[in-house]
């Protein structure tokens, strides 16, 4: 697992991406990725629990009662195309791609970009303020 505790990394990611900047040759792997997730949430729950980093899956499977494609649904992922898409942040492995009015948060692992975090909005015009998310693991 790329990351430790999900409490800090909700707090570090401001500050990664403060400093890491956006120009990123992952960047298009990244959005490609973010948004093939907000497209099959609400259509094919079970394909988009396979695009889940691994502890975000196990949470949408706990909070599913053991059933991903369940916990994914309740976290009513909207894939809604309103909002303004703003190109991908990509620092080191992790990446922050704003996509339909939401925010998506995916980690790099060998196999390709998985989702930690989506449905996320901010809360705050502070940005030590974490974002609200509606599925991410722990």
């Amino acid at each position: 697992m790329p990351l430790g505790s999900g409490g800090l990394f909700v707090l570090l990611v401001p500050l990664a991406f403060a400093l890491g900047g956006c120009a990123s040759p992952e960047a298009a792997s990244a959005g490609s990725a973010a948004s093939r997730f907000v497209d099959v949430a609400s259509k094919d729950p079970n394909a988009a629990c396979a695009l889940l980093a691994p502890r975000t899956r196990e949470k949408a499977a706990e909070d599913g009662d053991g059933d991903c494609a369940k916990g994914l649904r309740s976290a009513e992922i909207s894939s809604s195309p309103s909002g303004s898409d703003v190109p991908p942040e990509v620092a080191g492995h992790t990446a922050l791609v704003t996509t339909g009015g939401q925010t998506v948060f995916l980690t790099l692992f060998e196999d390709g970009w998985k989702v930690l975090a989506a449905g996320c909005t901010r809360v705050s015009e502070d940005e030590a303020v974490p974002y609200d998310c509606a599925l991410q693991g722990d």
